[in-house]
């Protein structure tokens, strides 16, 4: 009877052992999965967590452009208006410019307009002086003189007297 015994508790440690093994293995594995499924966590929490960095830098850099943009359309709009500004003023001046020119025009017009009054009121009327002929100036010793008898300047010559009024 012993051996039956002896076998029979034999067996019963082999079931133990191998029970106690087992069990040791579902420990293990249930431990092993305790750590992964820890892991997995660890890990899902470090990527929500790179992701939320992400979208945070992402919206960061969204506001950084928007804020650029708007500081851009508000110097674009500053530079037009100055443009517009220094149009303006321009326009301005030319205008000016033109009105003096007519008014400088105009005065010197005045001016010469004036003068030729002023050189027409100084103008007066010469008298005109009859001056008589050449010939009516001759006197008559010159006129029946023998000396211009051969010149047909004499009495009985054919010559008219007449001349230049001067």
């Amino acid at each position: 009877m012993a051996i039956p015994l002896l076998l029979g508790l034999g067996l019963g440690a082999l079931a133990g052992a191998q029970a106690y093994s087992g069990y040791q293995a579902a420990q293990s594995a249930r431990q092993q999965a305790d750590a992964a499924r820890a892991q997995a966590a660890a890990t899902r929490e470090a990527a929500l967590r790179q992701v939320q960095q992400m979208q945070a830098e992402a919206q960061q850099r969204s506001q950084e452009f928007q804020t650029q943009i708007e500081q851009s359309r508000a110097a674009t709009a500053q530079a037009a208006k100055s443009a517009e500004l220094a149009q303006q003023s321009a326009m301005r001046q030319i205008a000016q410019q033109k009105a003096s020119s007519a008014l400088s025009i105009q005065q010197s017009q005045l001016q010469a307009a004036v003068q030729r009054q002023q050189q027409a009121a100084n103008v007066t009327q010469q008298t005109r002086r009859r001056v008589g002929t050449p010939a009516a100036l001759r006197t008559s010793l010159e006129i029946q003189s023998p000396l211009t008898a051969g010149a047909g300047m004499g009495v009985g010559s054919e010559t008219q007297a007449g001349g230049l009024n001067v």
